[in-house]
């Protein structure tokens, strides 16, 4: 199996196109979901994360995934094939990046958190051309975590290619709505 950064090439595509219902029931995970839509709406260029965080620790990781929840009630692909491929309820990436916490103002000078300490955690996803249909939902997830597709972060601010494993340390991440803090996605939505 060819392998990319470490990591079997087709996991990376399966996770790409799997049901991303296992992570919207995670603990760890914050989800945000629309109503279903009333009319078709598309997506095209660049999605910009803007993320208002604190952590206990010292670095922390960042991932933001826009998915396209399909109805309950949508039908399957594949219509006479054995079996048909269910849809109803499939939350499908369309979009996802991670941002490692010490980067956040430069890749050339990393720097650590301050622990309990408000920060701004800005990037930007890939570009996108995706169309939400009507009836369907609009999820974006947060969470900090996104093993084994990136490695882990202890949590600490080190070098994390050499951190041994009594380096690694629990923390608490937070996302930060309140005013001061206005955690926000920049979508860029066709007329």
């Amino acid at each position: 199996m060819p392998y990319y950064n470490g990591i079997a090439i087709g996991m990376v595509r399966n996770y790409m196109t799997a049901d991303q219902r296992f992570a919207e029931r995670r603990p760890d995970v914050l989800a945000y979901r629309t109503a279903p839509l009333e009319a078709d709406f598309t997506l095209a260029g660049p999605i910009q994360a803007d993320l208002w965080v604190s952590t206990t620790g010292t670095d922390s990781d960042w991932v933001v995934k826009v998915i396209d929840v399909h109805p309950d009630a949508e039908p399957g692909f594949g219509a006479g094939s054995v079996p048909p491929a269910p849809m109803g309820g499939y939350q499908q990436l369309v979009r996802a990046e991670a941002m490692r916490g010490k980067f956040r103002n430069s890749f050339e000078r990393p720097e650590p958190f301050v622990p309990g300490q408000p920060a701004e955690v800005r990037f930007a996803l890939d570009d996108v051309f995706h169309t939400f249909r009507k009836g369907h939902s609009l999820m974006v997830q947060v969470q900090s975590s996104w093993f084994p597709l990136m490695d882990r972060n202890p949590q600490v601010f080190t070098d994390i290619y050499r951190a041994q494993a009594d380096q690694f340390r629990p923390a608490t991440e937070r996302l930060l709505r309140g005013p001061s803090t206005p955690s926000r996605l920049v979508l860029p939505v066709l007329p």
